[in-house]
Parts: C-alpha cells; sequence; structure tokens
C-alpha cells in the first residue's frame, strides 16, 4: 500500500441514471443509491456508526458510540438531528456524495480523537464545498472515525444538498445540482488544505499573525496615533472624512471596494513608523513562506524556493514524502491566508476612521465657527482634557466628544499635556531619588 501521508478519495452517486442504461446498471445502481441514501437494510450509517463495534476497536469510537457515532464542522450530530437529515435525504433527488480522509501509520495520531476529527473537517471541508461550487448552508455532512486500520486512520464522510437550489435561468425553477463529478481543482485544494491542517508548523503561521495584527492594533491606539507623522494622520482623516454615512465599514464588503487601496496604503505607512509592528509583520510572512513550501511539497516538489538555496537533502527529513502532481498554480490556500491577513489589518484602519467620521467631521458640519456654544465647549473641554484622554483611551474614543473646530489644535493640546506629565513624571523621580 502506498505510504501517502493523505488520501482524499471522494465518489458520487446519482439520483438516476442516464435513460440508455442497461438492466444490470440499473440494478446496481438501485442498490448503491439504497446504501448512500440509507434506506437500505445495508446502509453507509449503519456502516459510519457500527465499524468499530465489528472490528473491537474501542478506544477513540468509545465516546463517539456513546453518542450517534457520527459529526460534522459543528462538532457531534444528536440523534434527533440524525433523524432530521435521513428524512431530507430520502426526499432528495439529487446526489449524494461520498468518500474518505485516510492518513498514513506518521499522521495517523493526528486524528485519533473525535475533537481531532471534527476540528479538521471545521478547518477544510467548509473552504473544499465553496470550491466545488456548493453552498455550505445548504449542505447535510455526516463524519465517523474508523479505526478498523490502527497504522491508517481514516474518515468516512457523506454528504448531500439540503435544498434544490440551483436556479434554472430559462423556466426560473430550482434543482439540485446536477453534476455530480468534482473537478480536479477543488479536490487538490482540498488535499492541500488538509496537508496543511495537519501539518507540525500551522501553529507559527497562526501566532505569528495574531501578534502581528496585536501590534499593529496598538499603532491605532489613539495614544498611539497621535504621535504618528502628520502624513499618517492626514491619510487616516481624509479616509474618515470619505467614508460613506451607510454601509458596511469592513475591510471585506463591497461598500469598501472603492477604498482598499488606500486602507493598505495607510497600513504600510503605520508599519513604516512602528518598528515593533514592522518585524512582527515580517515574522507572519516568513511564516507564510515556510507555509507555501509545505503547499508546494504537497503539490509534488520536494526540492522548492531555490533562491533561498534550500539544499534538497536539507528539506529531506523535514517535510513528508507525497507523490501527488498538482498544478500550484490552481493552489489558492496561502492566497487565501494572506488575503486573510490583510483583510484584519484593514479592519484596524477602518475601526479608527469610523470612530473618528462622526465625532469630527460631521460634529463640526453642524456648528459655525463663531458658535458661543461651540467656545463654551471648547472652554470645558480645555479644562478636563485629561479625564476626557483617559475616557477616550478606555473606550476607544467611542464616548469622548470631539468637539473643536479644528482637529489638529485639539491633538497639539494632548500632545502638550502629555509631555507636561511626563515632565512631572520625571521631576517626581529625580525629587525622590535627591532623598
Amino acid at each position: 500500500m502506498s505510504n501517502q501521508p493523505i488520501i482524499f478519495n471522494i465518489q458520487y452517486t446519482p439520483y438516476s441514471l442516464p435513460k440508455n442504461a442497461t438492466g444490470e446498471e440499473r440494478e446496481r445502481h438501485a442498490d448503491e443509491r439504497a446504501f448512500y441514501d440509507m434506506s437500505g437494510e445495508k446502509n453507509m450509517f449503519e456502516y459510519m456508526t457500527t465499524e468499530g463495534k465489528r472490528t473491537g476497536k474501542r478506544t477513540a469510537l468509545e465516546y463517539l458510540q456513546k453518542n450517534t457515532g457520527v459529526f460534522n464542522d459543528r462538532g457531534m450530530i444528536p440523534q434527533e438531528q440524525v433523524d432530521e437529515m435521513k428524512a431530507r435525504l430520502k426526499q432528495n433527488k439529487g446526489n449524494i456524495w461520498h468518500g474518505f480522509i485516510s492518513l498514513n501509520a506518521e499522521e495517523s495520531p493526528k486524528i485519533d480523537t473525535p475533537e481531532k476529527c471534527i476540528e479538521l473537517i471545521k478547518r477544510t471541508f467548509p473552504a473544499f464545498l465553496k470550491d466545488a461550487k456548493l453552498r455550505p448552508d445548504n449542505v447535510d455532512l455526516m463524519c465517523a472515525l474508523h479505526l478498523d486500520r490502527p497504522h491508517h486512520l481514516h474518515i468516512h464522510f457523506v454528504f448531500w444538498e439540503k435544498e434544490p437550489k440551483f436556479k434554472n435561468t430559462q423556466t426560473g425553477e430550482t434543482r439540485y445540482r446536477r453534476r455530480g463529478k468534482i473537478d480536479k481543482k477543488s479536490i487538490d485544494g482540498m488535499l492541500v488544505r488538509l496537508g496543511l491542517y495537519l501539518g507540525d508548523k500551522k501553529g507559527v503561521l497562526y501566532k505569528s499573525r495574531d501578534e502581528a495584527i496585536s501590534d499593529l492594533r496598538k499603532t491605532l491606539d489613539l495614544k498611539a496615533f497621535i504621535c504618528k507623522p502628520e502624513d499618517v494622520k492626514r491619510e487616516i482623516l481624509a479616509l474618515a472624512r470619505d467614508l460613506p454615512k451607510e454601509g458596511r465599514i469592513t475591510y471585506g464588503s463591497k461598500d469598501m471596494e472603492p477604498f482598499r487601496e488606500r486602507v493598505d496604503k495607510i497600513v504600510q505607512m503605520l508599519l513604516a513608523t512602528d518598528k515593533r509592528a514592522r518585524m512582527a509583520n515580517r515574522r507572519f510572512y516568513r511564516a507564510l513562506a515556510g507555509r507555501e513550501r509545505e503547499a508546494k511539497n504537497i503539490c509534488g516538489k520536494p526540492y522548492i524556493f531555490s533562491n533561498l538555496n534550500i539544499r534538497p537533502e536539507v528539506l529531506e527529513n523535514v517535510l513528508p514524502k507525497y507523490h501527488n502532481k498538482i498544478d500550484e498554480k490552481n493552489i489558492r490556500v496561502i492566497d487565501e491566508i494572506e488575503a486573510d491577513y490583510k483583510r484584519r489589518q484593514g479592519n484596524l484602519v477602518l475601526k479608527l476612521a469610523k470612530v473618528i467620521k462622526p465625532e469630527y467631521y460631521e460634529n463640526n458640519r453642524k456648528r459655525k465657527a463663531n458658535d458661543n456654544r461651540l467656545k463654551r465647549s471648547l472652554g470645558i473641554s480645555r479644562r478636563n482634557t485629561g479625564r476626557a484622554i483617559n475616557k477616550f483611551l478606555s473606550s476607544f474614543g467611542a464616548e469622548c466628544e470631539f468637539i473643536e473646530r479644528d482637529f489638529y489644535h485639539r491633538l497639539q493640546e494632548i500632545e502638550e499635556e502629555m509631555k507636561r506629565e511626563k515632565e512631572k513624571e520625571n521631576a517626581a523621580d529625580s525629587s525622590g531619588e535627591t532623598k
């Protein structure tokens, strides 16, 4: 048997055969359909949930068999939900997809508990369904872990569409997906996702991502924002001014498409002004490059990134040996990880801009320059600057009022007060030392 680290096998059973099918083919199809739609005496559900009992392997399945024995990307499936899924499947007139994920002896310990299996499915299957042009929220998925081959633990799965939602452009009627075959590109993508998820270094990538986002967030704290160069503040203020009053102010929304380039520019400017955030960003991209090497290895290229002078013998005992022939140009996993990272960075900038917009631009347009109420407010604000800033920092600006006519003047006042407070602290420290 091949020692391939991961095998992802998927097939499908259609609702009906072509009109020119032979009698023997129809008889064989009827048996197969009854097995997978779970209406037959011997069926897929029985097979998935009793395999462990037949072999006497009770270790990891013990917990599963105390329940229904099946799970999906949301966790264990309770009996009531299993019954609902079976009822939908009985009415289904579409394809039923089924297969397995098998791991070799070295990788098998990574799915030897129900919790590990559920997390694996959660991190890989929804993206696979999207690639296959299926809607994850319209799919019933059942999985089960089998231990009958201890050196090749495997997860069986079966899924089908809950409702017919593919619209016929001519009649307007909805139907189940006609095409049962899943394209190779989607299958290859799933194999790479599985390999990257099971890779030992995935924690390094996501830890570096979280650290980079955390450090960038600190650069967008109001106190840090105040100290930024004028060109950075100018770009953020201009963005806040131009953002629409309505719609979703999030990086991935369609409403933000015209602003993404500006948001990315601001992120790069922030990284340029903050060494800690910049170094964290570099650590993320180094980790991402490592994951890209793993992805290319899964695609069947053990010697990669020759521009980094990595010799084949160096990687020989580091990366598992895959025997796939996958066109890496069709694999979008690394691009998706980077896009998610940029989305998180962009949302930090938009969050600050969204706070500034109503508190500064919109409030100022409501008042005239010689408004006595504005002057009184400014006077009160100056006497309570310290308290107002503490309040603003504690709530990221949601409760603080920016009511001055000129935001830059207000920033200068804050900076001067912070400088005075710092001088007081230094004076107090010096006084303490001389005593």
